[in-house]
């Protein structure tokens, strides 16, 4: 239950206080409120209805429709919607959650305000302000720090971090790199708001320091900032960037910064991070959660609303690490009454007896605007315009005071907006409907090319509205790899942006996207990956869908080579998207469908990455990628296509079918007489055999997969989405273990990883230690299989790997189990079966249940044993998974022995276990199966 005030939005609910919206009551009934003081006292926890009804009905017999009665009522009150919620969640048949952005109730000392070393006037926020500043005097003191700054539209999140930042910098040495999230449709360009800040940080006055510890530090990051270093540079760098992994990319970065923070703290700003990509988000966790000293900041700003409404991962890592302490969230709420009295004295001081009549003014504004002070300022503006406010000289009066009808919000609002725009010349009205579509941030060359005008023309008009309007301001400069300069600027508000864009006709609108993506596709020719997603959507918001596609590519590539899989597979499948649309420039054709296997076969390594190899999405779209080669003759496509769809069977499918793929597979290979095919046909039928049993076929073919993949360069496999050379000797680590070869199945398992480890690539390194943890666990190695499984789990929870932290929760549990927790064991690798399952695989299940029986049955749960037992017998004879066999009637005589069945049928149990290792070749099992005989 809440024990103490609260801000949320604009409302303020105090457990004894009531709840007020502004000074306004908000009323409620007894239990609603009740009710919001609890889920408001459990904010981010799902709250079940049963505990609802005790914390609020304290017992009284009551059915769901009180409950639902409650709930509605509160959303009415909040101004609250269940589909897309700001306050409270529904989860179906799980309960409610509170999920308003808090923040402590302002004391009346915070009612003051302050100036900012660049002259804004920041009123309210002195408690935010004395936070910010309690961060950067950690960071000073050499503790890494990430702070967010969350709110709404006009809240004022970057007022308050640029009058912070301003007056921090007067005061001492703070290195600042300062960067904006771009809007996208689907994925933005993977690291842009990073990218952003560190080009602007270098080409700062002071930016050397930075500069150079990216030359030293962060090649990878240097090399996707061309501009920053010249062409014999910029090749050294790209040398030592051969490997690039997003592992790499982030310790990259967070070891620049920290040597960029050598002689100064450096603070990394950036700006709206609801729409920043999942790769930046990923690096700010890694940073986060680093524990070395550090002398930098980290602030970012939000728009809560619309991280949840997207489900974007910042939301979900705001409450981590919140929970672990690496992170503080400044919610930034409505401004009380007193602070926008604080504003009007400081901003129109009285004249002699005007006092009251401006207080009068500033009490009616508040409420009318919610405290909102985009509003407010805006609302004061217009009062000046018409003549409600007159200055004389110094001072400030009220001509005629201001009634509810001129200050009507937000409709007032739009009307003050839709003025500002009035007042433009038809010319300058037309430069900014142009840069609206430019985006929130756009140069001066941008408009020149959009509007067919010189652009020092551009510059000179852009500087006069920024001058005389105020709806845009300068931001610095830009350079393209043309060598074309100009002047960048940016909306004073988003709200501009918006009202001017919507008064763009469809036509001209689709005119000015085209131009804009035909100026910047030329300019940034030579470094297209920089701006390639923002390109491909103004070609198709500009009709022309082909060129889309093709930037779309472009910035699928990108991603995937940043590693950002989630972001490649969603330029790849809205690239798809587009080819289903025919249009004059996209006709049906041999070239179309050729295009869509390239697309295909691209959009299938991201996807397997993200999903896991046995996930539905892959196997569609790899026998979609197989069916378009067929069509179009594409031999060497075929393959790539059919070597995914083996990968996919040989998780999701019965092993016959897979085996018959792999059989294909060789025969393509043998056809194409290429190292690269046949080390891949060999890895794909070696592996195949391991799961029939067929040990020492399958351990030849894998050696020689090696043997092959070792005669080709790394990057020849690089379409394939895997390394052989890895794989076959991870692999062949397996039947070599069951064969009784320890010492040589541990070489190969070492040599594998280190492998995966000069690759410096994280879900092949995740593969190679998953294999290798399961090759330790088949020899009863503790030790070895807990180190392997840790990395694991760590590699997959920071990149998402599915399937493979399902292989590390099936190794953490038999290794807890072995350590005493028999309980958490157990449950762990029950985890593992569901999480290996929801990524659509089913093979390796007999091996799993096998555990989990014989661990149940080590806890003496003999009948849950049985159940797990009969269910992996069952998955062995139908999925046609062999290779555990052995072990399955090992296992099926200790729980026949355990449930009292005649010792001469457990015997004979034990026997048919050692005769089915000695088909397979398999001394490991042959041998533990005669030593419980020999003990039975």
């Amino acid at each position: 239950m809440l024990d103490q005030a609260i801000t949320f939005g604009p409302f303020h609910l105090d457990p004894r206080a009531g709840l007020t919206r502004g000074k306004r009551p908000v009323r409620l009934t007894p239990k609603a409120f009740t009710l919001l003081c609890f889920l408001a006292g459990e904010r981010g926890r799902v709250v079940g209805k049963e505990e609802l009804f005790r914390a609020v009905w304290r017992g009284a017999v009551v059915g769901d429709t009180a409950l639902a009665t409650c709930v509605q009522e509160l959303r009415r009150a909040l101004r609250d919607k269940a589909d897309s919620p700001r306050y409270i969640e529904t989860l179906h048949r799980r309960g409610y959650r509170f999920i308003g952005e808090p923040g402590a109730a302002a004391p009346p000392a915070d009612l003051p305000g302050f100036t900012g070393a660049d002259g804004t006037l920041v009123v309210g926020r002195r408690r935010e302000l004395a936070e910010l500043e309690t961060a950067l005097d950690a960071v000073r003191g050499g503790t890494r720090q990430v702070a967010l700054v969350a709110g709404e539209p006009g809240i004022g999140k970057t007022t308050l971090v640029r009058a912070f930042l301003s007056r921090a910098a007067a005061q001492a040495p703070l290195r600042l790199a300062w960067g904006q999230s771009a809007e996208h449709y689907g994925a933005s360009e993977a690291y842009h708001p990073i990218l952003d800040a560190l080009a602007r940080g270098c080409r700062a006055r002071d930016g050397g320091a930075l500069l150079r510890a990216l030359e030293r530090h962060a090649p990878l990051w240097l090399a996707q900032m061309p501009s920053l270093v010249s062409p014999s540079r910029l090749r050294a760098v790209q040398r030592r960037t051969a490997g690039a992994t997003s592992e790499r990319m982030q310790r990259e970065l967070t070891d620049a910064l920290e040597a960029a923070a050598a002689d100064a703290p450096v603070a990394l700003w950036l700006e709206d991070l609801h729409w920043a990509d999942a790769a930046t988000i990923d690096w700010l966790a890694a940073f986060a959660r680093r524990p070395e000293a550090a002398r930098v900041l980290v602030l970012g700003t939000y728009r809560p609303a619309e991280a949840r409404a997207e489900r974007h991962p910042l939301h979900t890592l705001r409450d981590e690490l919140g929970r672990q302490g690496r992170c503080r969230t400044l919610a930034l709420g409505p401004l009380g009454a007193a602070a926008v009295a604080a504003y009007i004295a400081a901003r129109f001081p009285p004249r002699a007896g005007e006092t009251e009549r401006l207080s009068r003014l500033a009490r009616e504004g508040h409420e009318r605007t919610e405290g909102s002070p985009l509003f407010m300022v805006g609302v004061l503006a217009e009062l000046v315009e018409r003549g409600f406010l007159q200055r004389d000289g110094t001072d400030w009066s009220v001509a005629q005071q201001a009634t509810g009808k001129e200050l009507d919000i937000p409709a007032f609002l739009r009307q003050v907006i839709d003025r500002q725009i009035e007042r433009l010349s038809v010319p300058a009205l037309r430069l900014l409907e142009a840069a609206s579509l430019a985006g929130l941030h756009f140069d001066a060359a941008v408009l020149a090319a959009a509007l067919e005008q010189p652009i020092a023309e551009v510059e000179e008009a852009c500087g006069e509205i920024a001058r005389d309007h105020a709806l845009i301001v300068e931001s610095g400069r830009a350079e393209w790899p043309d060598g074309t300069l100009a002047i960048r600027f940016g909306f004073a508000h988003a709200l501009y942006r918006e009202a001017l864009a919507a008064q763009l006709s469809a036509a001209r609108g689709a005119q000015i996207h085209l131009r804009i993506a035909q100026r910047l596709a030329a300019a940034f020719h030579s470094r297209a990956d920089e701006v390639a997603g923002q390109v491909a959507m103004h070609f198709e918001r500009g009709r022309d869908l082909a060129s889309a596609v093709a930037w779309l590519r472009r910035a699928g590539d990108a991603a995937q080579h940043r590693h950002a899989v989630r972001e490649a597979a969603v330029y790849f499948e809205h690239a798809l998207a587009l080819l289903e649309r025919p249009t004059a420039s996209m006709r049906p054709g041999r070239a179309r469908d050729q295009l869509e296997v390239e697309l295909r076969l691209a959009l299938c390594a991201p996807l397997m990455a993200a999903h896991g190899m046995g996930s539905e999405r892959v196997e569609a779209c790899a026998q979609q990628a197989l069916a378009a080669c067929g069509a179009v003759g594409d031999r060497r496509g075929q393959f790539v296509a059919h070597r995914i769809v083996w990968n996919n069977s040989l998780m999701r499918h019965p092993v016959p079918a897979t085996l018959d793929h792999a059989r294909e597979l060789m025969q393509e290979a043998r056809a194409t007489r290429r190292p690269v095919e046949l080390a891949l046909a060999h890895r794909a039928l070696g592996c195949s055999l391991i799961y029939v049993g067929e040990h020492a076929e399958a351990t030849r073919l894998l050696e020689r997969g090696a043997a092959l993949a070792d005669r080709a360069a790394d990057e020849e496999f690089e379409r394939f989405g895997e390394q052989p050379g890895m794989v076959c000797r991870v692999f062949a680590a397996w039947p070599r273990a069951f064969m009784g070869h320890a010492d040589k199945a541990v070489r190969l398992s070492d040599e594998g990883v280190a492998h995966a480890r000069r690759r410096r690539d994280p879900h092949g390194l995740a593969y190679a230690l998953v294999t290798v943890g399961l090759v330790d666990l088949f020899h009863r190695d503790v030790r070895r299989a807990d180190i392997a499984a840790r990395e694991v789990q760590a590699l997959s929870e920071q990149y998402h790997f599915p399937q493979w932290i399902a292989f590390a929760y099936e190794i953490r549990g038999w290794v807890a189990f072995q350590n005493g927790d028999r309980e958490g064991g157990i449950e762990l690798m029950r985890q593992a079966l569901a999480r290996l399952h929801a990524t659509g695989a089913r093979t390796h299940s007999s091996r799993v249940l096998a555990n989990l029986a014989e661990s149940c049955l080590a806890a003496g749960r003999v009948a849950e044993a049985r159940g797990h037992l009969d269910a992996a017998l069952a998955h062995s004879v139908n999925h046609g998974e062999q290779y555990y066999a052995p072990e399955l009637c090992r296992l099926k005589a200790l729980v026949l022995r355990a449930e009292g069945a005649p010792p001469a049928e457990v015997r004979a149990l034990l026997g048919k276990a050692i005769a089915t290792a000695r088909a397979h070749q398999a001394l490991l099992f042959e041998e533990r199966a005669a030593r419980t005989l020999a003990g039975e």
